[in-house]
């Protein structure tokens, strides 16, 4: 099977690369980041005809969303640059997922609530995002279900890893200063 990865360099991303090792599948990982010393297909999400080619050319089977704009508090003065990877460039994933018959598997997040239950949310829970980030994030999922391509949504409210910024890390810092 072969499955394709975007936003591999990131938190995520990274753990699927690991998770990946000795595995039978055949994982292409992308990004747009290229460190040094990483293997990773570049691939701009947000271009279209890049993704159809790429998941054309390497008959993609699974598409693993992993790339998002995940500063909360960025996207609310950046809200083009939000909309365009959270939404837009999700709905090309759809589409060329779609065209491909490939199954996309797409992280979205808890922001797409407005965090005022006392219980934990369902799935059937209706959304309200109260941000920025809230709704492009909701807006990708959108544009998954109306692809007609076959999907699956998972909503995570934090990650934690070595890879990059995130909540553990921060207050490991705070504690530290």
């Amino acid at each position: 099977m072969n499955i394709l990865v975007t936003g591999s360099n990131g938190q995520l991303g990274n753990e699927m690369r690991k998770a990946a090792k000795g595995n039978e599948n055949r994982y292409l990982f992308t990004d747009v980041n290229q460190p040094a010393g990483v293997e990773t297909l570049y691939l701009d999400i947000t271009d279209l005809e890049a993704v159809r080619k790429t998941i054309a050319d390497n008959k993609v089977d699974i598409i693993v969303n992993c790339a998002a704009y995940t500063n909360v508090d960025k996207a609310e003065e950046d809200e083009s640059t939000a909309d365009l990877i959270n939404h837009k460039a999700v709905g090309y994933l759809a589409t060329a997922a779609k065209e491909a018959g490939a199954t996309l598997v797409h992280i979205s997040t808890d922001y797409v609530f407005d965090g005022e239950n006392n219980v934990p949310y369902s799935e059937q829970d209706m959304t309200d995002p109260t941000g920025v980030y809230g709704k492009t994030k909701l807006a990708g999922e959108n544009a998954v279900i109306s692809s007609g391509c076959n999907y699956i949504i998972l909503r995570t409210a934090w990650l934690y890893s070595p890879w990059g910024k995130n909540f553990v890390k921060s207050m490991l810092q705070l504690t530290r200063d």
